[in-house]
């Protein structure tokens, strides 16, 4: 799962190119990643209601933890009920959000933060 955008997540900061940028942009756009959720309403007489977690920095600003692989998601110890989604379906939820950005991979050395007005822009 995701393993192109895992490896260029991976790469060292110095040495990405202009070329691998657009590359991961591309990987990230076709993603399916995996997202911890807090269930609002499993009643079954209505429809499953969700709303994504969310994370802060040293400074106070909030992300959305989202993850390329059940791997990731074990090391990060998640102990919630997940689910797999699209970035594309990701940035159409939380395009009216107030968190700062999305966290990909949060809890690994290899990590990747890009703020939310960015993030939807990939996707217009």
């Amino acid at each position: 799962m995701n393993k192109k955008l895992k490896e260029l997540i991976e790469l060292p900061e110095d040495s990405l190119t202009s070329e691998d940028d657009e590359r991961l942009v591309e990987e990230l756009k076709k993603a399916e990643l995996i997202m911890p959720i807090e269930v609002i309403s499993t009643d079954e007489d209505e429809s499953f209601e969700f709303k994504p977690l969310k994370i802060s920095n040293p400074d106070n600003q909030e992300f959305i933890p989202v993850f390329s692989d059940e791997d990731e998601l074990v090391k990060a110890h998640v102990e919630f009920e997940v689910i797999n989604i699209t970035s594309e379906n990701l940035a159409e939820m939380i395009s009216d959000d107030e968190c700062f950005g999305i966290a990909l991979n949060p809890f690994s050395k290899y990590s990747l933060a890009i703020p939310l007005n960015e993030f939807i822009k990939i996707f217009k």
